[in-house]
Order: C-alpha cells, then sequence, then structure tokens
C-alpha cells in the first residue's frame, strides 16, 4: 500500500506541473454563454487536475514496448529512474514473476543478453512514440501485475487528452460538432465519477464498452481534420460536467448507442445509481440498425449462459417500463434461475441481444429475439443527440434533453 500512494503522489506531482502548463497555452474557448453553463458554486476540490489511469491491454506474462527514448522507473523510490542507460529507438520486454507472493519484474533490451530483475508492485514506462504491437499508447504506461503471471499495460494521461480519445472511438467524428461536446461532457463526468470510486485502484477505466471505448491519439494524428474536431469539442467545454442534481457530486453519466425511442431510469439497469431523468426521443429511427432481430439455439444460450439446459425463458418487465428488467431461465421442470436483463446480454453478447428493449418467441428449440434501440437505454442516446445535433440545438440544450434531472455547471 506504501508504493501505491507513492505512485499517487508522483502522479499528483506530474499532474500540478501539466494542468498549471496547459493553463498558460490553453485559454478557455467555450462559446457557451455563462447563463446556459454557470459555475459551480460550491463544489469538491477539481478532479482535472489528476491524471486518468486507462487500462489499455492484459497481456500474459510477457509486454514487448517499442519507442524512442524508453526510460523506467521504480515507484517505490518516485523520482528516481532504473539504472539503465536511455534508449534512442528501441524495443524493451519486460515479463513478471512472483516469488513468496511479490512481484519480479525482469526487464531486457532488445540487443542486450543480460535481464535486470527488481521486486516491485508497479514499473512506470515513459518514452514517445510508445506501442505495444500495432497499438499506440500515451508517453506514459504502468505496468501492474494482474491475476496469474499476466500484466495490465494501464496508460497514464491527462484528462482531457483521455476524453480527446473518447470521443474519436465512441461516435463518428463527422457527426456535429455539438452532438460531440455534449458527448465530450457526458464522457468528462463518467471519467470522473468513475475515477473517484476506483481512487486505490492501480487504473480507473476500462477502454472497453466495460467503461468507455478509448483509442490513444497518437503523434502526428492530432493534425488529421476529423480528429481536430474532437479536439476541439475537448476544448469548448473545458472544465463542463454534469452533477447530481441534489449534492455536488459529479454525475455518473452513463450514455449509449440507441435508446430505441425512450430512455430508461439507471436504477432499471444496475438496481442503483442517481436518478438523470429519462427522455422521450423520436429522433432514435434515423439509425439505419435501429431494428434488429437476432435467433439462437437452446444448445448455444445454454452454452453462453454456462448452464446445463435452457427449456423457457420468461421475460420480466417492470411496472409502465416497455423494456425486459431480468429473464427466468428454466433449466427443467423443477430447476430456474433469475438473470438481470443486463447480464442476460452480456452473457449472449452485447452486440448479439442489442439492447433490452425486446420481444422473444420460441419455436421448438429455437429463441427469436426481436428488438430496438443498442445499448442499455440510460442517459445520453448517441443516435438521437446526432439528429438534435443537425437540427441546430445546442450540446447544452442537448444534455439538458438527456439528464433532464441534473446540473450542467463549470468549475
Amino acid at each position: 500500500m506504501r508504493i501505491f500512494w507513492a505512485l499517487v503522489c508522483f502522479l499528483a506531482a506530474m499532474t500540478l506541473t501539466i494542468t498549471d502548463a496547459q493553463a498558460q497555452i490553453s485559454p478557455q474557448t467555450s462559446e457557451v454563454s455563462p447563463s446556459l453553463v454557470p459555475t459551480a458554486a460550491k463544489v469538491a476540490p477539481s478532479y482535472d487536475k489528476e491524471l486518468v489511469r486507462v487500462r489499455i491491454a492484459t497481456l500474459s506474462k510477457r509486454v514487448q514496448v517499442a519507442g524512442l527514448g524508453l526510460r523506467f522507473q521504480i515507484l517505490s523510490q518516485p523520482y528516481r529512474h532504473v539504472a539503465i542507460p536511455e534508449m534512442g529507438p528501441g524495443t524493451a520486454e519486460v515479463r513478471v514473476m512472483k516469488k513468496n507472493g511479490k512481484n519480479i519484474w525482469a526487464l531486457r533490451l532488445k540487443g542486450r543478453d543480460s535481464e535486470h530483475l527488481f521486486k516491485e508492485k508497479y514499473l512506470m514506462i515513459q518514452g514517445e512514440n510508445l506501442r505495444v504491437g500495432a497499438q499506440s499508447l500515451p508517453s506514459r504506461i504502468l505496468l501492474s501485475a494482474g491475476s496469474g503471471n499476466q500484466v495490465d499495460v494501464v496508460g497514464v494521461l491527462p484528462l482531457d487528452e483521455y476524453i480527446a480519445g473518447v470521443i474519436s472511438s465512441e461516435m463518428p467524428i463527422n457527426w456535429p460538432i455539438e452532438t460531440l461536446k455534449a458527448q465530450a461532457v457526458a464522457a468528462r463526468s463518467y471519467a470522473l465519477s468513475v475515477m473517484e470510486e476506483r481512487s486505490d485502484k492501480p487504473y480507473h477505466l476500462e477502454s472497453s464498452v466495460l467503461d468507455q471505448v478509448f483509442r490513444h491519439i497518437a503523434d502526428g494524428d492530432e493534425s488529421d481534420p476529423k480528429l481536430q474536431k474532437a479536439l476541439k469539442a475537448v476544448r469548448d467545454t473545458a472544465g463542463i460536467k454534469l452533477f447530481s442534481a441534489k449534492g455536488h457530486d459529479v454525475l455518473k453519466a452513463y450514455y449509449h448507442a440507441d435508446c430505441g425511442g425512450h430512455t430508461t431510469l439507471a436504477k432499471n439497469v444496475w438496481s442503483g445509481g442517481v436518478n438523470s431523468g429519462v427522455a422521450v426521443d423520436s429522433s432514435c429511427p434515423t439509425n439505419p440498425k435501429a431494428n434488429w432481430t437476432v435467433k439462437l439455439t437452446r444448445a448455444e444460450i445454454a452454452e453462453k449462459l454456462q448452464m446445463s439446459d435452457v427449456t423457457k425463458i420468461t421475460l420480466d418487465r417492470a411496472n409502465n417500463e416497455t423494456r425486459v428488467r431480468g429473464v427466468r431461465v428454466a433449466l427443467n421442470e423443477t430447476e430456474q434461475r433469475y438473470i438481470s436483463a443486463n447480464e442476460f446480454r452480456q452473457a449472449l453478447g452485447f452486440s448479439e441481444l442489442r439492447s433490452t428493449l425486446f420481444e422473444m418467441k420460441q419455436q421448438g428449440d429455437e429463441f427469436t429475439f426481436t428488438g430496438r434501440g443498442f445499448g442499455h437505454g440510460v442517459g445520453l442516446c448517441q443516435w438521437g443527440s446526432r439528429a438534435m445535433g443537425l437540427k441546430g440545438q445546442n450540446f447544452v440544450q442537448i444534455l439538458k434533453h438527456y439528464y433532464p434531472a441534473a446540473r450542467i455547471a463549470r468549475n
């Protein structure tokens, strides 16, 4: 634990330097009226000064990192570099072993025979144009030992740099700029809320649909006109967040691809969460994949659910809700299990059972699911926000539509 807090202090020290410099070269460029986006009168200390730790990959035993000027740092002594000469273009192979319950990192530089061994919980690598395989990485990565001999590759980067990578991954960049701005505020708010929840973990966020899809914007990509829109959306909404209606907590601002015409409350999906309001959305049918059908056999469903058999499935809906809340799966005449709709989707595949807004028919050993929408249906609907942006509505109007019970403020 001492090493982990050394990591926290080390990252905090770096963050202050980075954000102070950014404050001098990145002035507020938002065109939004202060009356539309008020400054929060009394909120918790700004999380914007923190660095985001996002898990980019989990690899088995070995990690090969390529880059320019590779530098290695142990975190029990956060300002001391590992005594290895700095490199030009090169590759480092890192593997982790365990002895007496402790990590032993083995580091070997390409073209050199000897391995450097040291006992540490984490290893920091810094350099330019860092890559693992073809995947671009931030200029700082943290290696953390996962389960078994797996290694988590954790990117460490400023919040808004992370948000730009989320926007360019979560939403087509050719969509309206006001839609991208709304996405930036929602993604920033979600990230800050989760960062607070997981502040004592080696990483805050996953880089997949488990949190927010993230792809690092590599050096040189920033000149791409399309990515310039993502960067502009981040700059123009700098410091703007969603807050819960009562209190001063940053809202865990869920969002999804297509609500199918009506959003729902977080409690209907996860049995918890702050009420951010719901919205009726007539714009979703603009999604060319709004309606879908998937057919699965009894054996396929049993395999995906890791059950011995599936004889019958019964849908459970909340009062006055068209979305499925859960399913009752009968294994035989006497045994059945209840599974939440979100867990059912995850087991069958999020890209197969695209939402919880569906009907089901069983014919013999085949189940047919017919539905609309894509995603859990909570918070901002990306296809609906696109339609609002095309109609000329600004990002504040979009956010107020999808989070009617939330506050929008800059701090």
